[in-house]
């Protein structure tokens, strides 16, 4: 490895993960949603009714320690009429499908300010690079 005039990878992972928290934070307030309920309300309307297990998996590397856990998540878009819970599985309600149709063009735009000056090979190359250095280290464990 040659010498950079940059930060090491931890630092820009770190940072950026918390410029786009406070990004959905600003777009996503006036829906009174975090990110973490967009991650749900996402999920749910992308791939349908899932059981609390099957969301925690795919949402798992998301939630950091300390953060609302996902049955809180789920306690509060249900006490707001967006999700319902039938025994284990959680679907959307016709609420939840709106509120996520609105919220999608304003993660949409957070997601274009993200990739602002960057070309599909850029990003492609990027996420390549970040998933081979998960794979090595996850072979490390």
């Amino acid at each position: 490895m040659t010498t950079t005039p940059y930060k090491p990878i931890g630092y820009y992972l770190k940072a950026l993960d918390a410029l786009i928290d406070e990004d959905f934070a600003r777009s996503l307030s006036a829906h009174e949603l975090t990110r973490r309920d967009w991650q749900v309300l996402n999920s749910l309307a992308r791939q349908g009714p899932l059981t609390r297990q099957t969301l925690g998996r795919l949402l798992g590397p998301f939630w950091e320690p300390g953060a609302r856990t996902l049955d809180e998540v789920v306690h509060a878009l249900a006490g707001r009429g967006r999700i319902t819970a039938d025994g284990d599985t959680l679907a959307l309600t016709s609420a939840g499908r709106r509120a996520h149709a609105e919220a999608a063009s304003l993660v949409d735009g957070s997601r274009a300010r993200l990739l602002r000056g960057l070309t599909e090979d850029d990003y492609v190359r990027t996420v390549a690079v970040l998933d081979r250095m998960t794979a090595n280290m996850a072979s490390g464990r």
